[in-house]
């Protein structure tokens, strides 16, 4: 279980996360939603040890961040992230599930497969495209076999039916296993609604309505309700209007 206290994070005189408390379960998928800025990648970032917290707690199995044990809780799929260009994508994967005690390498070669990725896998991936980047780095979460995956805004990037495939992934290995989401995917929240969680003033609730419903909250959030206020007065027809 994932268990966050009291966090707090702010940027100069900006206060991103304030004092949010939370738990997450072992097993199911989570969806964090929110507007652009609201601070659900700097939650990631304190989560995964990429970013230190001003105060609080955050434990994973009971586990502080810093520690190896800590690390080896979780695999972490970033929204911007480097690849070694000069790898094979098969080298890649082999290289990451070599830092993971818990790693499946048979799991490979299939997801490998199911991603549209066997010719692939031999050239260096400074030749993929940013689709192919994602897809080599859910190759290699799925295959590392931790007890919690994280992905900030995974499904960026890939056409269609591989993001159906891959929620379809998550879904399977959500079973006994936790995986949190970051995503702003109206097909994301539609396949995983039971634990939904919106960010907003720098805290992190349940949101139990309707994909709808979450939409036009959203759309009340104060930057998003100016912006949209300019599209209306200025795009919309006065038919419309009327």
């Amino acid at each position: 279980m994932i268990e966050i206290k009291q966090l707090t994070k702010s940027f100069k005189k900006n206060r991103i996360i304030d004092q949010l408390s939370t738990t997450f379960s072992k097993t199911g998928v989570s969806v964090i939603v929110g507007t652009n800025g609201s601070g659900k990648t700097t939650l990631l970032n304190m989560m995964t040890n990429l970013l230190e917290a001003d105060r609080g707690d955050i434990l994973i199995d009971t586990l502080s961040p810093g520690s190896k044990a800590y690390k080896s809780k979780f695999f972490y799929l970033p929204s911007d992230f480097y690849l070694p260009g000069y790898m094979t994508g098969k080298e890649y994967v082999q290289f990451v599930l070599s830092r993971y005690e818990t790693s499946e390498y048979e799991k490979a070669p299939i997801l490998i497969e199911l991603l549209d990725l066997a010719d692939g896998q031999h050239k260096t991936i400074e030749s993929y495209s940013f689709g192919m980047k994602k897809k080599i780095q859910i190759v290699a979460a799925l295959a590392a076999n931790t007890e919690y995956i994280i992905a900030d805004e995974i499904f960026g990037g890939l056409d269609f039916d591989t993001s159906l495939l891959v929620q379809e992934l998550f879904a399977a290995v959500g079973v006994t296993k936790k995986i949190i989401i970051v995503s702003h995917e109206r097909n994301t929240i539609d396949r995983f609604p039971d634990d939904v969680r919106l960010m907003r003033h720098g805290s992190l609730v349940h949101f139990e309505g309707s994909p709808e419903e979450l939409t036009q909250v959203i759309k009340q959030e104060e930057v998003l309700r100016e912006k949209l206020a300019i599209v209306q007065k200025h795009f919309m027809s006065s038919e419309v209007l009327l």
